[in-house]
């Protein structure tokens, strides 16, 4: 029993060395994971440590600090992998494109959906959409829900302002909603 008190002493007197490093890597530690594997850390240091090679302290702070740095890395890559796994789950399974101008994915309308489509309840929205649009008005729609241009894209082509674009967007927006098609908010 006394080894036991031994040790979580130990540990409650050198656990602000812990803290001190998560603070000096500047890491985010609300679950207190990086809090645990200093934990860890320190206790190996402690282990393994040989008083003929230096002091304890700088022995731990190496120890804590190091392990802390490979916790982040390694928390990077299986970052990278979940990325590359939600990209090519949203290429394998889903149809159509996406694009991400704010943050947020959503499919786009599929290309065929509008032409070639044997669905003549389909061709017709669009028809109905179109007219109720200028010209520039059906661009945006063509170009940024259609084919999935950036608004900057759109600007550089038509050779007009983003500022310009961003107005044709907004009464887009306008003229369906004030004709009730709600079911365009994903789109637009």
């Amino acid at each position: 029993m006394k080894e036991n008190w031994d040790l979580e002493e130990f540990l409650r007197q050198n656990e602000r060395r812990i803290y001190y490093q998560i603070h000096q890597l500047q890491i985010d530690d609300k679950d207190e994971e990086y809090f645990q594997e200093g934990l860890v850390a320190m206790w190996k240091a402690y282990e393994n440590y040989q008083p003929d090679k230096g002091p304890l302290s700088t022995y731990m702070n190496y120890t804590i600090r190091n392990r802390l740095i490979d916790t982040i890395r390694k928390g990077g890559k299986e970052k990278d992998r979940l990325e590359k796994f939600k990209y090519q789950y949203q290429v394998d399974f889903t149809p159509g494109n996406y694009r991400n101008p704010s943050g947020v994915s959503h499919i786009l309308i599929d290309k065929e959906m509008i032409a070639g489509s044997d669905l003549d309840l389909d061709r017709e929205i669009w028809k109905v959409t179109r007219s109720l649009l200028t010209e520039k008005e059906w661009k945006w729609v063509r170009y940024y829900v259609i084919e999935g241009m950036s608004q900057q894209e759109i600007a550089d082509q038509e050779k007009v302002t983003l500022v310009a674009v961003k107005g044709w967007a907004r009464e887009v927006r306008k003229k369906l909603r004030s004709v009730g098609w709600e079911n365009f908010k994903n789109f637009l």
